[in-house]
């Protein structure tokens, strides 16, 4: 797989942020055609369907890996002490959603269906039904590998579940401003296990381009971020910016952001042009496969030459990483 993938396709999330879907399609397909091999899919029929076409349309379902997702049910009412796994990831329902995302992609064979597991489930008495169902649906052709979609990176029994045989993949939320799963990393990467960084650029926010007054779409789910929030970006933002040779248009959306970026030194010599460029080369460098979303056409070329980039050097990586903020 490529060190760089397209994430989370959702033609909802998309729209709501002013990409059609006509758009993504067009991104999917240009991305695939300069050689980028996974992309996560979200567990909607119509994000399913579109990935599907376009992997059959460019004949590379030998070469590229859709990701699935299987959504967890809503938890019911009640005690929360009570063993979850059975009614939030039923076998049954699993077994309706490999079937119905086979139906919606029109793929043969989902090449790797991800799994939203808790690190409490491995003592759950239904988890051995799970992986006997995994391992049947395996069997019947209709999976070819398992991951698992894990966002409870600080849980003490989430490297367990990172060794789980039966995985071959493990989606994370990581980023330059989030790195709690490290500790999962090395016995990760010990068993050649995959490590999808979701999130990379944070959600946008170390693209630059997020901070105190920004103008985003009516219905883009970035609007619920309070100011506080914008203004904390921004000053992280700008502690970054000193490192990149382009100023991002957040260390000029807030004075806090403007004074930590006139104090701070710069490096005799810059490695990344942008702070985007910087952070998804972190991640790479770290060992994980950055899933940065894709949706426009004119993200892919940065992407890729982010992934072709040499590795930050260790005085960069250090700085970065002596960053308390």
């Amino acid at each position: 797989m490529t060190a760089i993938g397209g994430g989370e396709i959702c033609l909802a999330t998309s729209a709501a942020r002013g990409v059609a879907a006509r758009d993504v399609e067009r991104a999917l397909h240009e991305a695939i055609a300069f050689g980028i091999t996974i992309f996560d899919v979200t567990g909607d029929a119509d994000s399913e369907k579109l990935a599907g076409e376009a992997v059959r349309a460019q004949r590379v379902r030998d070469r590229v890996v859709i990701a699935t997702r299987v959504p967890i049910l809503a938890e019911l009412p009640g005690a929360p002490a009570r063993d979850l796994l059975p009614e939030r990831l039923p076998v049954g329902y699993l077994r309706e959603r490999v079937e119905s995302t086979l139906r919606a992609s029109r793929l043969e064979v989902l090449a790797l269906a991800q799994l939203p597991l808790r690190p409490t489930w491995l003592t759950s008495r239904a988890w051995p039904e799970l992986v006997g169902t995994c391992a049947r649906l395996v069997g019947e052709g209709k999976v070819l590998a398992w991951g698992a979609l894990l966002d409870e990176p600080a849980h003490e029994a989430a490297a367990t579940l990172a060794a789980e045989p039966w995985l071959a993949a493990l989606s994370v939320v990581y980023h330059l401003c989030d790195r709690r799963v490290e500790p999962l990393f090395e016995a990760a990467l010990k068993r050649e296990l995959a490590i999808f960084a979701r999130h990379p650029l944070a959600g946008g926010a170390l693209t630059g381009d997020l901070g105190p007054g920004v103008s985003l779409k009516p219905r883009d789910d970035r609007n619920a971020l309070e100011p506080a929030e914008l203004e904390h970006i921004a000053v992280a933002v700008a502690r970054l910016a000193v490192l990149v040779k382009r100023e991002p248009p957040a260390v000029r959306a807030s004075e806090a952001a403007r004074q930590i970026a006139a104090r701070s030194r710069r490096p005799d010599h810059l490695e990344c042009d942008t702070v985007a460029e910087l952070a998804l080369r972190f991640v790479i460098d770290r060992g994980a496969i950055a899933l940065p979303r894709l949706h426009r056409r004119e993200h892919i070329l940065p992407a890729l030459a982010a992934a072709a980039a040499p590795p930050l050097s260790a005085g960069l990586v250090a700085r970065i990483l002596d960053d308390k903020t």
